[in-house]
Order: structure tokens, then sequence, then C-alpha cells
């Protein structure tokens, strides 16, 4: 008996909403079990999504396809396609209502804008963001703050934020949300312990602090494409592969701007970066200017840029034939900022689990702790490769 396949296609038109494409995605799914496939026209969708049908795809419907930003973050090119959200860490504002959380315990894993909760998901040439730290969408200008001091949000006092944040700008456009003062927790896609199994083809993923999570459990495949932070931005538990991606560091030229890539927590199979070049942000990318001038900047930002900062100790973190733009690279490459003092931390060796192949330059200057494999394999004998990586 041959056995087929239901699928559904759907497309989304420039204005229309993708929330509305997923509705119909729900139910036909719950009614046949079929998978849909969302064909997006360019442009950009600020909307939150959560993927919670099993299979989905969505596809930029363009016939030459970008990833392309403009206007130091703010635009994007004709032919990307782009969803985006606004909410951050540390604000409160009235269209949240009574929903929200913050930390890693709100239900949408650190405010993605994306939020993925079903197995198979499949994304390409998409542009994933959350525009929190970057800069002033016209729905956060159009939305209205609300004094966290007098919210009725229904606080635990680990949620309650104990930052004071500055009052953002109501500029639609606004750059100023880049510096450090207003920098904090605001993910563009999220994994969920169920999102097995996700692949996402030559996109981009673009925030500042905590731009990818995943928690233990997920599996996420990220092929081609750029990913583009500056603080801890892809961090979590879950496995995860980034094949041939192209990392960006959003450093502005600010006193004390670092750039953390990844932070893992994983227990099991944990990160892997295989053949990923790292470079600056460039002027359509980021606003450079803060703090000191463009080309001041530039030149300050030599060895602000470490590879890692593990979450917690145990996490595995692998880097494999990785490239850099000459002189971002901190010689030093790996920190313990966020494992220092607490439970199990051992000061002899931090951080067990952390591995690297084939460094442009030839991994001089890590730290003791770092193991510097001399083979393309680790300890236990595992391949570094990804399809090894993510079975």
């Amino acid at each position: 008996m041959l056995a087929f396949i239901l699928s559904l296609v759907l497309h989304v038109h420039a204005g229309e909403s993708i929330n509305a494409a997923l509705d119909s995605a729900r139910a036909v799914y719950a009614a046949h079990q079929e998978k849909t496939t969302i064909y997006i026209e360019p442009g950009t969708y600020q909307e939150e999504l959560t993927i919670d049908v099993p299979g989905l795809k969505l596809k930029n419907a363009s016939r030459h396809p970008s990833l392309a930003l403009t206007g130091q973050g703010v635009g994007c090119d004709p032919n990307a396609v782009r969803i985006t959200w606004y909410y951050g860490h540390g604000y409160q504002y009235r269209s949240m209502g009574q929903t929200v959380n913050y930390g890693g315990s709100r239900t949408r894993l650190w405010n993605a804008s994306v939020l993925v909760t079903a197995p198979d998901f499949y994304a390409e040439n998409i542009i994933f963001e959350n525009s929190f730290n970057l800069y002033v969408s016209s729905r956060e200008a159009s939305d209205s703050l609300v004094d966290i001091s007098q919210s009725d949000m229904p606080w635990t006092e680990k949620e309650r934020p104990k930052k004071k944040m500055p009052q953002r700008p109501k500029t639609t456009g606004s750059t100023e949300v880049q510096k450090k003062a207003y920098r904090e927790r605001a993910s563009a896609i999220s994994f969920a312990s169920t999102a097995t199994c996700a692949h996402l083809k030559n996109c981009r993923a673009v925030g500042r602090q905590d731009v990818v999570y995943g928690d233990q459990g997920a599996s996420v495949y990220w092929q081609g494409g750029i990913l583009q932070g500056g603080v801890d931005f892809i961090f979590g538990g879950m496995r995860w592969c980034a094949d041939h991606a192209t990392i960006i560091a959003n450093i502005n030229g600010e006193k004390g701007d670092r750039c953390y890539i990844s932070a893992g927590r994983s227990e099991g199979r944990g990160m892997l970066f295989y053949k990923c070049h790292i470079r600056r942000a460039t002027a359509d990318e980021l606003n450079l200017s803060y703090g000191e001038s463009a080309h001041t900047a530039q030149r300050k930002d030599s060895e602000k840029v470490y590879l890692s900062r593990p979450w917690r100790w145990w996490g595995e973190t692998v880097w494999a034939y990785t490239t850099w733009e000459d002189g971002l690279l901190c010689p030093e490459a790996w920190h313990t900022g966020l494992v220092k003092d607490k439970e199990g931390y051992n000061p002899s060796s931090p951080c067990p689990n952390s591995y690297e192949y084939r460094s442009q330059d030839f991994s001089a200057g890590r730290p003791q702790w770092v193991t510097i494999l001399q083979h393309p394999r680790l300890p236990d004998g595992t391949r570094i490769c990804p399809k090894r990586w993510m079975k």
C-alpha cells in the first residue's frame, strides 16, 4: 500500500498576516495532518509568531531572495522577508496585557519574535529579527510603555526586573537603542524542547543580546546564512550546528563593548560551529558611530570578540575550521564570565567540554582548559561533521 503525504501550500502577500496563514495551517493539520508550506512575499512583517504545526515550512517567495539589511539595520533589501517584533526584557508595553513574564521563565522563551514548539520546522531565505536592541519600529512607537513600578503584573521575585532601564525613544527608526545602556534580552527566534529537527537554510537571525535560544531537547541545523548579534547571542541547551554560516559581531565602538558569540549549557551533545566566518557589522547593519567615530570604532574593535562564554560549565561547544577578519578575535577567545564562582566551578578546568579544531590562528593564546584537537574527532570518538552531529 502506497502512503501519500498530504501538503498544503499557502501564499502571504505584502501587507497580509503570516499569523492568518498559520491559523489555516493549524486547522488543516488538526483535521487531516496535512503539512503546510507558506510562501511569503518580500516585506517586513511585524508579528509575533508561534510555530506549533509539525512540518511547517516558511519560504521567501522572491525569485531573487535577499538577506541584506540597510540604513544601520533599520531597513532591508526589497527582496527580503523580515519577521520582527519589539518586546525585550525590562519594559512592559500596554499591548503585552497580563500574559508576559520576563527572563527564562517567560512563555515565549526570552521574548522571542518567533517561537518554535513543533518538530520538523523548516525555513528558507527568511530574516528573523527582534528590533528591541536595534531600532524603534513603527509598532513600538505606536505602543505605550507602562511604568514597571506601577505595573499590576503578577511578578515573582525572580522575574521582577532589578535593573532600572532608561526611557526608550519614541521616534520610528531611531537607533538610539543600539547603545549599551538599552541592551537586554530579546530573542529573534527561540526553540522549545519539543522543537526537534529544525532546519533553517540561508536564513538570518539578527539582534544584540540573546538572539537565538534553544531549550534542552531542541535540535537545530543552521545551514549557511547569517547569525548576527553581540552578547551570548546563540545560547541554550539545544543540540545545534551552524554549518558554513557568516557570523556578524555587533560592536559599535562604545567603551567596554564586547561580543560573545555562543553560550552553551547542554546536558549531552551541544553546539558545533563548522566552517563559519566571523566579521564586523557594517554601517548598513549597525550604527557604528556611538561613542566614537565610525573609523575609530572599526580600528578599536580588534580583539573584542569571543567564540564562547559557556552558560554552564558542562556545556559542550566545538568550533571547527573557523575564520575571521584579521584582528577581530580576542586571542583568548573563550571566557568564563557566566560560570565563575557558580556551582561546580573548578578554576583549573572551568569549562572542560570546550574544543577547537583548525582555527585560522591555529588556536594560539587559548586557555589551558580549551582542548585543541589534533584530529576531527572529539575524545569520545564523535566525528566533527554536521550530519553526524545532528543524528
